[in-house]
């Protein structure tokens, strides 16, 4: 017999099994089972619904491990499926193993795996979203924001990596922010945070509202007050609180960056992220340097670097790249 011929075979056998046959596919399959070597698929197609429906319902259970027990099952009958069985036969084992389980769990509530959103930022980027708690949220360029599906249901919790400013909605449910090595957990607030994976640290700053920072156990480590920031190194133990000036912090989810009297490396390294580029110090102690300004995300790069040149004894040389990123290079005068 052809393997064309049992394939339709299989095809009419999966209609008559789930009642979904017509008058032509019923008298057609009617004459193939005539031929007695045809009569032993409708046979083994009875068998695989008969043993199906005799599986045992399973009664408080997640729906991974109801999956295992119909899997162990399978073992323990012995029943095996090679691969010159035709595709129906497949879609025949598949259909009953969904129409069991919808009879048998139709008023069983089964536990689903959580799944996850990500919405990710390239670098050069910025993004700006609403979760569905109310919560407004920006995030800055290189970042990643992580969470669950059923996210304000029952929990409220992100994971961050990267930069971002938070306008908690308040709610009964706390809003609990992951970085790396610690959590932030509040009720409702605005605040600015940096996590970045390839950092050593993290930075939390207040503007409103009262912030509790905690361990990644839960234990708490302090709580903040507006205008707080904690720097928490790679160690919690090792973090500290100052006052600062919160419009610094906040002012980039307007397309500016404030800088007072920060290191030089520490602007290039935020640069790096704004603007897509790679930043080099001839000499290491360029990156010492200081320095205060505004830096506007609408203007052209080469107006920050030449800022720079005007306030710094440093001069800057560019090394464009078509196709990967331009390389600025600074060095002393």
């Amino acid at each position: 017999m052809k393997e064309t011929k049992q394939d339709k075979i299989w095809e009419l056998t999966a209609s008559r099994v789930h009642h979904e046959g017509d008058k032509n596919e019923t008298g057609e399959l009617e004459q193939l089972l005539q031929q007695s070597e045809n009569q032993k698929i409708i046979d083994d197609s009875r068998k695989i619904q008969s043993d199906l429906q005799s599986t045992a319902p399973l009664y408080k259970t997640s729906e991974p491990r109801s999956w295992l027990n119909i899997s162990d099952y399978f073992r323990k009958k012995k029943i095996r499926f090679f691969l010159s069985v035709s595709k129906y036969a497949a879609i025949i084992v598949l259909a009953l193993i969904s129409g069991i389980l919808i009879n048998h769990y139709r008023n069983t509530p089964v536990a689903r795996p959580l799944t996850y959103s990500e919405v990710k930022v390239p670098l050069g980027q910025m993004a700006e979203m609403t979760l569905s708690d109310g919560t407004h949220v920006w995030l800055n360029s290189g970042t990643t924001l992580r969470y669950a599906d059923n996210f304000g249901n029952e929990a409220r919790e992100v994971k961050l990596d990267g930069e971002a400013f938070f306008k908690v909605k308040k709610d009964e449910i706390p809003f609990k922010v992951e970085l790396k090595g610690s959590e932030i957990e509040v009720l409702g607030t605005s605040f600015a945070a940096i996590s970045y994976r390839e950092d050593n640290f993290s930075k939390v700053t207040l503007v409103e509202g009262s912030v509790k920072v905690n361990k990644t156990t839960g234990e708490e480590i302090t709580r903040l007050t507006p205008r707080d920031q904690i720097h928490i190194p790679e160690s919690p133990k090792e973090y500290f609180v100052k006052k600062v000036d919160t419009r610094f912090y906040e002012s980039w989810t307007e397309g500016k960056i404030e800088f007072d009297d920060e290191k030089l490396s520490d602007v290039a390294r935020r640069l790096e992220r704004w603007y897509n580029v790679e930043i080099h110090f001839e000499q290491e102690e360029i990156g010492e340097l200081r320095f205060s300004g505004t830096i506007l995300k609408n203007k052209p790069f080469n107006q920050i670097t030449r800022a720079f040149c005007l306030l710094l004894p440093v001069e800057v040389n560019y090394q464009n790249n078509i196709e990967n990123k331009d390389v600025i290079i600074i060095s002393k005068k």
